[in-house]
């Protein structure tokens, strides 16, 4: 029975080194060669041949296949002998030294080590897929996640949306009805809605902005700095804003340092 060391032309104990050797020797000469379909399908084999042999837990299992095989092989040409006449014993022909010896059938070796060589490929080829089967599952439990998370997404999205416009509606409605009792003579007092707020706290802010920014002109800060001074009702209204700010600040500064 031919192995996969008759491949590589070593003897079964051989170390790894002796392995690597007879492979890199046989590629050489597989690179010299004319390249074509045969040779390209037989270094494909020798390289799996050699990813198995070069691996110590597949060439453990691999050798032990080996082993199972051969026992089973041995047992079956194992059987009892029967017991011949003496005279059929005679008639044995008797080898000698010029007896020639049996040719070895080459055509037969080579197909057991092809049979060899295409089981590997086929365990390689399937471990292979089996991987292959085990990221797309990965990737397709990833991709529903982020989908998953994509949905999550719009849908707060929408919420926001679908309360942003009940919010704003709902001010129109108010202002609308407002500006009805107006006509009608009625003075009208709008609650404060969160909209509202908003947009008061906006425009503030642009003020202050904009105030600042004409503070870094020199002749528009002396003019509000004489604004400031000459009219008593500014500067109290300033006074109550500044210090307003002040104590917000102040708050702030506070609750840092604790």
């Amino acid at each position: 029975m031919s192995t996969l060391y008759d491949l590589f032309k070593v003897k079964e104990n051989a170390t790894q080194e002796q392995i690597r050797e007879a492979y890199e020797s046989i590629l050489q000469k597989a690179a010299s060669l004319p390249q074509n379909e045969k040779i390209v399908d037989q270094v494909r084999k020798i390289k799996i041949a050699y990813g198995i042999l070069s691996d110590s837990e597949k060439r453990k299992k691999y050798d032990l296949d080996l082993a199972t095989q051969r026992a089973d092989e041995l047992l079956q040409k194992v059987q009892p002998r029967k017991e011949e006449p003496a005279e059929n014993k005679l008639k044995e022909p008797v080898q000698t030294s010029e007896t020639p010896n049996i040719p070895i059938n080459e055509e037969k070796i080579k197909q057991e080590i092809e049979s060899q060589i295409n089981h590997a490929i086929q365990y390689q080829n399937i471990r292979d897929l089996k991987q292959k089967l085990d990221k797309q599952r990965e990737q397709k439990q990833l991709t529903q996640q982020q989908w998953k998370k994509e949905v999550q997404k719009q849908e707060r999205k929408k919420k926001r949306q679908a309360k942003k416009e009940q919010q704003l509606k709902r001010e129109m409605e108010i202002n609308a009805y407002g500006e009805y009792l107006q006509r009608q003579g009625y003075k009208v007092k709008y609650p404060w809605t969160w909209l509202r707020i908003k947009r008061l706290i906006l425009s503030i802010t642009a003020v202050l902005i904009t105030l600042f920014i004409l503070w870094q002109i020199p002749f528009v800060r002396k003019s509000l700095t004489d604004l400031y001074n000459q009219n008593f009702v500014i500067k109290f209204l300033a006074d109550i804003v500044f210090s307003i700010f002040n104590g917000i600040i102040n708050g702030i500064k506070s609750i840092f340092k604790q």
